[in-house]
Formats: C-alpha cells, structure tokens, sequence
C-alpha cells in the first residue's frame, strides 16, 4: 500500500495508465512521452540518409574521367578483359563481406544499448524519488541531479561532452545514492539504486568500447588497398560492347565504393557529433535517452 500511495505521488495516473497499458500488450515502455526533434528539416534528413550515395559519386567519376583518357584520348590498347579482372572483383568481395559482417555484429548490439541507458535514467530516479516519498520527503532536488547526470549523457552520445566530462557528472549517481540513504531512504530503494545505477555504468562502458575501437584495424588496410585496385581496373579493363563498357563500371565503382564507406560508417554507430554534429544515417537512434532527459527536466 505504502508502495502504490508512493508510486501516484511520483507519477500522475496518465503515466501510469500507459505503463501499465504497455504491460498488458507483453512490451516495455518507457513512462514519458515520445520528443521530436521539429528542428530537423526534410532536406536534412534526407541528406543524412544519402551521404554515403553522394560521397561515393567522387569515385565514380574519378573513374569514368581516367576510363575516357584511357579509351579515348591516349588510346591505349586492351589491358585486361573483364573476365580476367573476376579473380580482383572476388577478392574485394570477400574482404567486404567479412569486415561488413564483423562491424553489423557491433551494431545490432549497439541498437538496444540506448534504450538501456534511457530506462536506467528512469528508473534511477524512480527510485530515488519513491524513497524520498515514502518519508514524506521532497525528491526535486534528487531528480535534478539525474536530470543533469542524463544531460551529459545526452551531451556525450551527441558528441558535446568528452568521455572524462561524462564519467564524472555520471559518478554523481553514486553520490546521490548516498545522500538518499542519509535521508533515510529505505534499503530495498537504496539496492534497486545500486543495481540500477551498476547496469548503467556497464552500458555506457560498452557504448563507449564501440565508439571508441575500430574493428580489425588491418583489415580496413587491406579492404582499402583491394577497393582501391578494383576502381583501377575498372578505368582500364575493356568490354565487348560499347554501351556496357561505361554502365558497368559506373554501377561497380558505385557499389564497391558505397559498400567500403558503409563499413566504416557502420564501425561507429554512435558517431552523432560527426559531420558537424548531423551524424549519419547510420548512426543508432537515440530517441530513448533524449526522451528519457526531457522526461526528466519537467520532473525536476
């Protein structure tokens, strides 16, 4: 009883109605309503999303420039058939495969963690603000602490704050968790805390493995210098006919240029502070903690 009374103290009954609506339907939501960024422009977004297509555009026509001074201007003669340029094309598909399947393992574990981030800030203060309650104690100024806690959080995945600026306002946590036992919080609060508090520290210790290690650092060397030999052999090789000798190499050079941008993109999906702070259309979607810290300022 004294956990239900505590519970609609904290929370108003919108929130827990969509909790528990949330519950019944056998998925987790978070107790705060969706943000959307308004200030992101159609052409923005769209940009992001083909900033791979249009970085690898350069190479194509580098290629198709050096391909009409080969054929047309200094007339070279046949340096390699198509099919005798297989063995190339094979080798640089497999590098690419490899080093797309080693960064996709990273990433597809990279998707859930800031959900996991989000539902820690949450909870957190949940708890937090439950043991302040049930003691007939005012919890504003505890979910101010974790709304600042999320802040650089936030900051750091958004590429604002470094790691030494996010890891010490994230130690307040631990600070907070002391001061709420001064206060008398209850010790069932205080571990549900600690707990929360140990599972968040161990993700953005992950997060911040991802960002910060490149997958097998001789293996982009080699994927590089491969992608780097086919784009030369697709400037010279001749086809046997005329039409497909240009739309050929376009699509190749495309596809293999693309694919070793992809990599590397994909090697960093939380790289949101990249391209002056735009990301990329790769980058894991943060909604969760952005929710999570704009549930928080209004709570505080």
């Amino acid at each position: 009883m004294v956990y239900a009374a505590a519970c609609k103290a904290v929370y108003p009954s919108s929130i827990l109605g969509v909790a528990s609506s949330a519950r019944t339907q056998g998925r987790f939501a978070l107790p705060f309503p969706a943000v959307t960024n308004s200030n992101s422009s159609t052409a923005t977004v769209l940009f992001d999303r083909f900033r791979l297509l249009f970085s690898s555009i350069p190479v194509v026509i580098v290629v198709l420039v050096v391909r009409f001074l080969v054929q047309e201007v200094w007339d070279i003669g046949e340096v390699a058939t198509f099919g005798e340029i297989g063995s190339v094309i094979t080798g640089v598909t497999l590098i690419l495969g490899f080093m797309l399947g080693g960064v996709l393992a990273d990433y597809k574990e990279s998707e859930r963690l800031p959900a996991v981030v989000g539902v820690g800030l949450a909870g957190f203060q949940s708890a937090c603000a439950l043991a302040l309650t049930a003691k007939d104690q005012d919890h504003a100024w505890a979910t101010a602490r974790v709304a600042a806690v999320g802040e650089a959080v936030l900051g750091w995945l958004q590429g604002q704050r470094s790691d030494a600026e996010m890891w010490a306002a994230q130690a307040d946590l631990s600070r907070l968790v002391t001061d709420i036992e001064k206060s008398g919080g209850g010790t069932h609060y205080l571990g549900r805390m600690m707990t929360v508090n140990g599972e968040l520290t161990a993700t953005l210790n992950r997060i911040a493995v991802i960002r910060n290690t490149s997958f097998v650092q001789s293996g982009y060397v080699l994927m590089t210098f491969l992608v780097f030999i086919l784009q030369l052999s697709l400037a010279v090789v001749t086809f046997p006919s005329t039409v497909m000798s240009w739309i050929a190499p376009s699509v190749l050079s495309l596809a293999y240029a693309y694919l070793l941008l992809l990599v590397r993109d994909l090697d960093n999906p939380f790289g949101h502070g990249d391209n002056e702070g735009h990301g990329s259309g790769a980058d894991v979607d943060i909604t969760p903690v952005e929710n999570a810290v704009a549930a928080l300022r209004r709570a505080g």
